[in-house]
């Protein structure tokens, strides 16, 4: 043992020259990341090298004999190792030459597994003369396989490279020519060429044999390291091969991805889905797909991407829909970001073009992608309506809208945006689908496009103007600094969404004509139906004493002063007029002109239940701004009056003008003279009060009757039974 000891301590060290003091190697080329021609030698180029780097090599140590051991012996060897016992002699020699002898696999009883005293040699020159045992006794002493690699497969695992044997590839010794502090043996050569001289000299490197299968591997060490260089491994693996695997090509893409060089992984993942063989039993990697939809999503090459993806999937079923869902989500997000930023810059029309030409490209890729599926057999008749978050006014029109559905005969089912995969799944039983005031995110234009497809009509419920840019949402300036600019962005780009939805449904469905005037443009038929509000008859509250009590609403906010017509004439009667009472809800402000009459007005704020607080009033007063969006409202507020016969002042609008006439069941002023006129004239005559709500109350029970809504939706269903082109 102290014999052994005393080998250990002349075991020589791996002892590499400093940087700076290395020898010149001008000229050779630095590692990048770019796709670009791969140079290098050829694989038959002879191992020379620079003059001025010309040097002696003075102890070329020995290398694995390949003939077999003196006392080999097939039987031992299968008695050693019992799995090859069906082996003939030739057949164990061959398996010992490649396999057993890298691999240290013993051949004789007193042979130790693992150990192959030629590789201890070979690692430990102190050791060339040593015998068997005593390189077996050196090798345990330093703490065997847990210290020291006893073979090649062990000593390659432990370099981390996957080979089963010393690559012949690599050229050694022309290497320790350029390095000749790593001269120490091949395996300390090899291990400098990992560490520091591949990233060095990769491209003036003369591989032999087998250079791409060595190369690969040393691109997977260097990967895992996260190392840039793996790049070039790959490219050299690939410019030496005469028909580089996919498997080959699939790990520099990979490589080219994770050092960010998108354009070169997505022109390899291309590649890779070109090679594939045509027809129905083609086979597709979905790991090649996902890291070319990942490359080209990098890149934003949408169209490049949305060209393939559609024949790529069709060989993928079983990941085709989720990964065309995830493409949609990803591309319509990275769209959203492009126009929010033109929207930031003022840009709206080109930030609206983004948006629109986005809904568009999601839909023909659901088209194209998505499966359609048949039309059910209709067993019991519903509709299906997707609608979300939607303000008071739109939630009490759908609750009476499926109240009313009922009354026509159809269930209803009802889905919001969390549900929006159930309400495309229900699509093939449905009679219709309504969609109200939903924006085209992608999941809603892969339903739409689905029924589409599938024959099921639908309709695209609002009832406000809220897909017109032209007109909505109002300028910046009218809100006065109540929102910021950031909000004001989600106002355009919510514009932008509910259009291209309601593009994609083949009719409207809206409250009043001014609105389906503007819907008829955008809906796939240019129709659209017209269903009014519907309200029941309701009691008023009784009058108790001489005053005249005035109501005021704003579902919008409106700021009332006295340079408004209406604000003038309120003033003016709560001047002249004690008797006069003032009670406001929603959002409606005033401003400091009313404050002396603040003992006489009640401001309820935006109160849930203001129809009560109207109940007890004798004049019911709506605004409008005169904006063509307020011109398609439908007349909800004269509606809540008139159904308890209560009589309504309100600005002259189409929308008041379409079902209604201006004297016999509603008042209507445009300027401050007419409303002053009209709000003194009402305030001053309980009869005519009187008359102009009892008018008003026969006319709701004519027109706007839940039996007169119903019988609409009844009517519009019989006729979208009927097959019209699209």
């Amino acid at each position: 043992m102290r014999q052994v000891m005393n080998l250990l301590k002349n075991i020589s060290r791996n002892i590499f020259l400093p940087r700076s003091n290395r020898p010149a190697t001008s000229g050779l080329p630095e590692i990048y990341l770019g796709a670009t021609d791969a140079g290098g030698a050829p694989d038959d180029a002879p191992t020379t090298i620079p003059a001025a780097l010309q040097r002696r090599d003075r102890a070329a140590p020995r290398e694995t004999p390949t003939t077999l051991p003196a006392d080999f012996s097939p039987q031992g060897y299968r008695d050693c190792n019992p799995d090859l016992g069906a082996l003939a002699d030739h057949e164990v020699a061959l398996h010992y030459s490649t396999v057993g002898k890298p691999a240290g696999l013993a051949y004789r009883a007193d042979h130790v597994p693992g150990f192959d005293p030629d590789h201890f040699r070979e690692t430990h020159p102190a050791f060339a003369h040593a015998d068997d045992t005593a390189c077996r006794n050196a090798w345990q002493a330093q703490g065997g396989p847990d210290a020291t690699p006893g073979n090649q497969a062990a000593h390659l695992q432990r370099l981390g490279l996957a080979l089963p044997a010393y690559p012949k590839a690599f050229p050694w010794r022309f290497y320790t020519r350029l390095y000749p502090r790593a001269a120490a043996h091949r395996w300390a050569a090899l291990a400098h060429f990992l560490r520091e001289g591949f990233a060095e000299v990769a491209d003036e490197i003369p591989y032999g044999d087998d250079a791409p299968s060595f190369l690969i591997a040393l691109g997977n060490h260097l990967a895992a390291r996260g190392h840039p260089a793996a790049i070039r491994a790959y490219e050299l693996a690939i410019t030496r091969d005469v028909t580089p695997s996919p498997a080959a090509r699939r790990r520099l893409a990979e490589a080219y991805g994770r050092a960010g060089a998108w354009a070169a992984a997505l022109d390899l993942y291309d590649g890779l889905l070109d090679d594939l063989p045509e027809g129905d039993g083609a086979e597709l990697r979905e790991a090649d797909l996902r890291g070319f939809v990942g490359a080209a999503a990098r890149r934003a090459a949408w169209p490049r991407l949305f060209t393939r993806l559609p024949g790529a999937l069709a060989r993928l079923p079983a990941a085709g829909d989720a990964m065309a869902r995830e493409v949609t989500e990803s591309y319509f997000a990275e769209r959203g970001r492009a126009a929010r930023a033109l929207y930031t810059e003022g840009r709206r029309v080109e930030g609206d073009a983004v948006l629109a030409r986005a809904i568009r490209d999601v839909a023909d890729l659901a088209a194209a992608c998505l499966p359609a599926g048949t039309r059910a057999a209709e067993q019991e008749p519903f509709v299906a309506i997707l609608a979300h978050g939607l303000p008071e006014g739109a939630g009490r029109r759908l609750d009476h809208a499926i109240i009313l559905l009922g009354r026509a005969g159809h269930a209803v089912r009802f889905f919001d945006l969390g549900t929006v995969r159930a309400f495309e799944e229900a699509l093939p039983a449905a009679s219709a689908a309504i969609v109200v005031r939903m924006p085209a995110w992608p999941t809603v234009v892969q339903a739409l496009v689905r029924a589409r497809r599938l024959g099921v009509p639908t309709l695209y419920e609002t009832d406000e103007l809220t897909v017109a840019p032209a007109f909505a949402p109002p300028p910046l300036a009218a809100f006065e600094g109540r929102i910021g600019e950031r909000a004001y962005e989600d106002l355009l780009f919510g514009v932008a969404l509910y259009r291209g939805a309601a593009a994609l449904c083949d009719h409207g469905l809206v409250p009043t004509r001014a609105l389906a005037r503007h819907l008829d443009g955008i809906v796939a038929t240019g129709r659209s139906f017209v269903v009014r509000d519907a309200a029941e008859a309701a009691e008023r509250s009784p009058a108790v004493d001489d005053r005249v009590r005035l109501f005021l609403h704003a579902p919008r906010t409106r700021i009332l002063d006295a340079a408004d017509p209406a604000g003038a004439a309120l003033l003016h009667v709560l001047r002249h007029e004690p008797r006069v009472r003032l009670t406001t809800a929603g959002f409606i402000a005033l401003d400091d002109a009313f404050a002396p009459f603040a003992d006489r007005i009640d401001q309820r704020g935006p109160i849930p239940d203001w129809e009560e607080a109207l109940a007890g009033c004798d004049l019911n007063l709506v605004l409008a701004d005169g904006s063509e969006a307020e011109d398609c409202l439908a007349p909800t507020g004269w509606l809540a009056a008139a159904r308890r016969g209560i009589p309504t002042l309100a600005s002259d609008t189409p929308a008041h003008r379409e079902t209604l006439t201006d004297g016999t069941d509603i008042r209507l002023a445009a300027g401050g003279t007419e409303w002053a006129d009209a709000l003194g004239a009402l305030v001053a005559a309980p009869d005519l009060r009187a008359t102009l709500g009892a008018a008003a109350a026969r006319r709701a029970a004519d027109a706007f009757s839940p039996e007169a809504a119903g019988e609409a939706y009844r009517a519009l269903l019989a006729m979208l039974r009927s097959p019209t082109p699209r």
